[in-house]
């Protein structure tokens, strides 16, 4: 973990794509991410409790074979208990165990792809991913702090809209799903796009919060536009999300023997959960780059606020402003 600021001009950018530049940076800051991923869960154990709630609600209403009798019934109908599939097979005590696994998946997924966390604190863990990956040196518990109280209201406005868009998209997908008709099935398969897409708007609202000057409305609103213009990139990182949350531990956890519980334990605890942050953190700032600006652009009264306007303040920005006095001088912006 650095402890001292190190001057930009010490660092030298590589000349490769995203995903190398990104694994590199990675494996740079490895020993911080690790601590961000323990703080991340230490930090969050009030909002866990919410994503378990989330989970025991919704996941019923998704499908009914995940009320925990009827997982029991189905799991008896499959053959998994009663043979060798489990080694640790003792009955429905074993499907018991397999049940509340997938609900630990499934609460881990909604905090890892930061569908449900504590907005404050998360400001200041983005800004910190933004220290890393921008590579301007970390003090990390200050920076940490600076992301906290210069972020707060907007933070805490992304928390509650992730609770409430989260709690939809999953109401509509149990709703629609459990109608039985075509036209329920594909609006419930509109409602898991939509719950797919918003995992991605979350996860770049919760960078640019910490990266740019912009009120929360306008903050969506580009999000929205990089998944649609990233649309391919941002499925991909869907993806990626999901095979590390889920179906790794799942697989390992299936094995039942302690070792995989141990190896599962210290994936959530150690790695997981910052790896999958960090990628999308990662992602949002090479998007920013591209689509509004480099650093000391990012600004609400920058004509680059929204995306596509950004080459109009290109061509504006080394002309000389004229003051009050008639005196020319230079237009300077703020950053974040």
């Amino acid at each position: 973990m650095r402890l001292d600021k190190v001057p930009r001009t010490d660092y030298v950018t590589e000349e490769h794509g995203p995903v190398y530049n990104f694994l590199y940076s990675y494996k740079t800051n490895f020993i911080t991410l690790m601590g961000t991923n323990l703080l991340f869960i230490v930090f969050n154990i009030p909002m866990m409790l919410v994503a378990f709630a989330y989970v025991l609600i919704f996941l019923p209403m998704i499908n009914p074979v995940f009320v925990p009798e009827n997982f029991v019934e189905y799991t008896k109908t499959l053959g998994i208990i009663g043979n060798t599939v489990m080694q640790n097979d003792v009955g429905s005590d074993a499907a018991y165990q397999l049940y509340y696994l997938i609900v630990i998946f499934s609460v881990m997924f909604l905090m890892g792809t930061t569908l449900i966390c504590f907005g404050p604190f998360h400001a200041g863990f983005s800004q910190v991913y933004r220290n890393l990956y921008r590579e301007t040196g970390l003090f990390y518990f200050s920076d940490f702090k600076e992301g906290m109280k210069n972020n707060l209201k907007q933070s805490l406005g992304a928390m509650f809209i992730s609770l409430i868009v989260t709690a939809l998209t999953l109401t509509g997908i149990g709703f629609y799903g459990a109608s039985g008709s075509r036209l329920g099935t594909a609006v419930s398969v509109f409602f898991i796009v939509i719950f797919c897409v918003f995992i991605m708007v979350q996860n770049m609202v919760w960078q640019m919060i910490v990266s740019v000057d912009l009120p929360l409305k306008k903050i969506y609103r580009n999000a929205i536009l990089f998944v649609l213009l990233k649309f391919g990139p941002c499925l991909g990182l869907i993806g990626v999300s999901f095979l590390l949350l889920v179906l790794i531990p799942f697989l390992l956890l299936f094995a039942a023997t302690f070792v995989a519980y141990a190896v599962v334990i210290f994936f959530y605890l150690t790695f997981v959960l910052s790896f999958i942050q960090y990628m999308n953190a990662y992602a949002t700032g090479v998007f920013i780059k591209q689509y509004i600006g480099s650093p000391n652009e990012y600004t609400d009264d920058d004509p680059a606020d929204d995306i596509g306007e950004a080459e109009d303040d290109e061509m504006n920005e080394d002309e000389p402003v004229e003051n009050e006095d008639g005196k020319e001088e230079e237009d300077t912006k703020t950053d974040k």
